[in-house]
């Protein structure tokens, strides 16, 4: 968290433009909490505007769609999330580390916001989502499997020939499954102990003899 003194905003010109500025932000707040509340059969361009406090003309001003609106709820909810993930696997020291943190993240980030993880995985369904920024932050944390992967096998901790996507699907898939039936059936979960076992488990079978 920054230290650094408040702005003063007197000098950053009248309210009523800052008010115009603070627009967006304050939309894509609404959208978020109607996404976490309702999901997103229930969320709709007049329903967030209300949420706002704005005209839905106004949200069409900064936002020309639902679909590009939720996708940059969905993008600004994913990155700070991947861009920590990252920063903590710059100091893993080996693989089985790695998947920890990867699968510790993962079923984590389910529990804490397990709406809007469905809304992504299992309502989602644009066809322009393919070279999206949430598509490429999306490839970001898939990549971390492929990367940890390579680097296993380099280190002679994974064996040799290792198909890296089928051990990324396997990573994936497994942990979802673990997510819906713990988090996103409302049960509590224990992330640590889960995430362990998970990797446990799956090292079992991929790591060098």
């Amino acid at each position: 968290m920054s230290t650094q003194a408040s702005p003063d905003i007197s000098n950053e010109g009248p309210a009523w433009r800052r008010r115009k500025n603070d627009r967006p932000t304050e939309i894509i707040a609404a959208a978020r909490q109607m996404l976490e509340a309702k999901g997103l059969s229930g969320v709709s361009m007049a329903r967030i505007a209300a949420r706002a406090n704005v005209s839905e003309a106004l949200v069409y001003r900064y936002f020309d769609s639902k679909q590009a609106l939720i996708n940059q709820v969905l993008t600004e909810w994913a990155e700070p999330f991947i861009t920590n993930l990252l920063l903590r696997l710059e100091g893993a020291t080996s693989v089985r580390e790695r998947f920890v943190l990867i699968a510790t993240s993962y079923l984590r980030g389910m529990d804490d916001t397990p709406r809007l993880h469905r809304v992504f995985y299992q309502e989602l369904r644009w066809a322009d989502y393919v070279g999206s920024p949430l598509h490429k932050l999306n490839r970001r944390f898939a990549n971390t499997v492929i990367e940890a992967v390579g680097e296993g096998v380099e280190r002679g901790e994974l064996r040799a020939g290792l198909d890296a996507a089928m051990v990324r699907d396997m990573v994936f898939g497994g942990l979802e499954h673990v997510a819906m039936r713990t988090s996103l059936a409302g049960k509590p979960v224990d992330v640590d102990r889960q995430a362990r076992t998970f990797v446990d488990t799956l090292l079992d079978g991929l790591c060098a003899n």
